[in-house]
């Protein structure tokens, strides 16, 4: 699930991708499955509390494609994991503007109908109790969240969900082409987990559209992306199998020593195929 400002569930690099409600039937204006959401045939939009999650700002749909683009179909870009299954959560406005409330529903509702894997480019400096339980009560599912773009220790200064200290939540810094710390990336030994890139990310935007956007919001989908592939190989494994692969399957990278719990940048291909120590 893409917990964010929704996604363009008709542009044609995620449309084949983008989850669909196997208990809802679409446009009958009858909640048919009983969720309390009428026609939620792709997500829920957690903000209005109704059935359309269509994005109308942008990020989400760019974080979706960085998770599961479609590839070999001739356009655009791909995803990490081409057969994701993407179930579009939305949180904000189209303003950009959200409160405590919308994102209790929105990780309720991911978390009510299955999803694995929550990918959570969002998050600010206050902490929330009603938010952190929300995510404590979602024991079935990994939370990747974005560590924030304020260039500072969340070890000193604190930012969430980032660091809620709860086991099914990793938090990812933003690295660039060099594998150097983003300037803009918060970090963390203590509180944020691995690296990801999060610099000049080429993805989806809604209408159809392509573009470049920076930030950690951009590295945590690269992971959430590795996350499903790991999962979908391993249907069994545990939250914590889960995040032992993603951290000591990294490269380790210098300008992520003493920054990240795991001292390293996301290696799909390593956290795939190693041997857990």
């Amino acid at each position: 699930a893409v917990i964010d400002t929704g996604i363009d569930y008709n542009h044609p690099d995620l449309q084949n991708n983008v989850w669909s409600n196997p208990g809802e039937i679409p446009g009958d204006g009858i909640d048919n499955d009983g969720n309390g959401v009428i026609d939620d045939v792709h997500g829920y939009n957690a903000f209005s509390d109704n059935g359309d999650p269509m994005d109308g700002q942008g990020h989400g749909t760019h974080c979706a494609g960085t998770i599961g683009a479609v590839g070999n179909n001739g356009v655009g870009v791909v995803g990490v994991n081409q057969n994701a299954n993407i179930m579009a959560v939305k949180i904000f406005n189209d303003e950009g503007s959200t409160d405590a409330a919308a994102i209790v529903r929105g990780v309720q509702y991911a978390t009510k109908m299955g999803a694995r894997i929550t990918s959570n480019s969002w998050g600010g400096p206050r902490p929330n109790s009603a938010i952190r339980e929300a995510f404590e009560q979602s024991p079935s599912a990994l939370h990747l969240v974005a560590a924030g773009n304020s260039g500072y220790n969340n070890d000193w200064l604190p930012s969430f969900p980032a660091n809620y200290a709860l086991d099914n939540i990793v938090a990812v810094a933003a690295t660039d082409h060099n594998d150097e710390l983003a300037s803009f990336s918060q970090y963390g030994k203590k509180n944020v987990d691995l690296g990801a890139p999060g610099v000049d990310i080429l993805s989806t935007v809604p209408g159809g559209k392509y573009a470049t956007y920076s930030g950690t919001s951009m590295a945590t989908p690269h992971v959430s992306g590795a996350a499903t592939l790991i999962a979908s190989q391993n249907p069994d494994i545990t939250n914590e199998e889960l995040r032992a692969r993603l951290e000591q399957g990294t490269d380790q990278v210098a300008a992520l020593d003493g920054k990240t719990a795991s001292g390293g940048r996301l290696n799909v291909h390593k956290a795939l195929t190693m041997e857990l120590s």
